[in-house]
């Protein structure tokens, strides 16, 4: 069956500018006319100068996703490769953590699983739990926009997608989510929390029904299915989904490999079990194409 070719990731320029800056800088507006008072002018110079700290600070406008079909610490009883290459993505020393687990109602043994992993890994792990009673490491839903927008990374769990996204839309995360998506911050997530940024998903969130289509955040393009070959069910229903035109052409991962968006377009296709990959699956005439991506390894093959 011929393989349907692939559109080439689309590149972004930023525009030029006639005056040199270091990377990440932009500049801040300081009123030329300070308050009159000592006090006040002591506290307007003291705000001048951590608002240009923390626009010298601030991080190119990089948006990137990880979408991962299964894997990592909430599938994998021993140390997984995935955990470890998250924490190389945002280029810096102990960056900071927070695991999301509303689509599972934030289940403690999900959040547990969290901090064995990444409690050991060079990182300053944190988590989000909407379900919950505070407790160490969790961020304060009074002080949620703050909590995430200082994160480096955002992972979010697998679940019920569609209860997931009811709550993120209920207290203006997938807003919050999109904000920290512009400003740089690494978007990741595996099975429900790698379908929730797509446009639309494959998901078996409504009970008893199978698998259905499900609308998503739209942060990048198409359609996701996840877990493609655990089960020939998912492979099957996303075909059917396909021919009946319910859903756009879909990118399909396996357990243990992973997508990489860079800019809204496919940047890495990552593998850390032999045979797993990612296929971009589209409908052509009635006829349901699978293409497999190459994949970059992360663990010796045959693992």
């Amino acid at each position: 069956m011929p393989s349907m070719p692939v559109a080439p990731s689309r590149r972004h320029s930023s525009p030029s500018s006639s005056q040199h800056r270091e990377p990440g800088y932009r500049a801040e507006r300081v009123d030329a006319e300070p308050p009159s008072s000592g006090a006040a002018t002591a506290r307007h110079w003291r705000a001048a100068r951590l608002r240009v700290r923390a626009s010298s600070n601030a991080r190119p406008h990089m948006q990137r996703i990880l979408a991962l079909g299964g894997g990592g610490f909430l599938m994998e009883d021993a140390a997984s490769p995935i955990d470890a290459y998250i924490l190389t993505l945002p280029g810096k020393r102990k960056p900071k953590v927070c695991f999301v687990s509303t689509a599972s109602g934030d289940h403690p043994d999900h959040i547990a699983k969290f901090y064995a992993a990444y409690g050991s890994l060079d990182c300053e792990p944190s988590h989000l739990a909407f379900f919950r009673n505070p407790t160490s490491g969790s961020i304060a839903l009074s002080n949620l926009e703050e909590g995430v927008l200082g994160q480096d990374v955002v992972f979010v769990g697998g679940g019920n997608t569609k209860s997931a996204l009811a709550v993120w839309r209920e207290w203006h995360l997938d807003s919050i989510f999109r904000r920290a998506l512009s400003s740089g911050v690494l978007l990741a997530g595996m099975s429900a929390g790698a379908m929730c940024w797509f446009e639309s998903g494959l998901t078996d969130s409504y009970w008893g029904n199978g698998y259905q289509p499900l609308p998503c955040l739209g942060f990048l393009p198409g359609a996701c299915g996840v877990h493609y070959h655990a089960d020939g069910q998912r492979q099957s229903r996303l075909a059917e989904a396909l021919r009946a035109g319910v859903i756009p052409a879909a990118m399909a991962i396996d357990d243990y490999a992973g997508v990489l968006y860079q800019n809204g377009a496919v940047s890495k296709v990552l593998s850390w079990r032999h045979g797993a990959t990612a296929y971009t699956v589209e409908a052509n005439a009635g006829r349901v194409i699978e293409t497999p991506h190459e994949c970059t390894t992360i663990a010796p093959s045959g693992v």
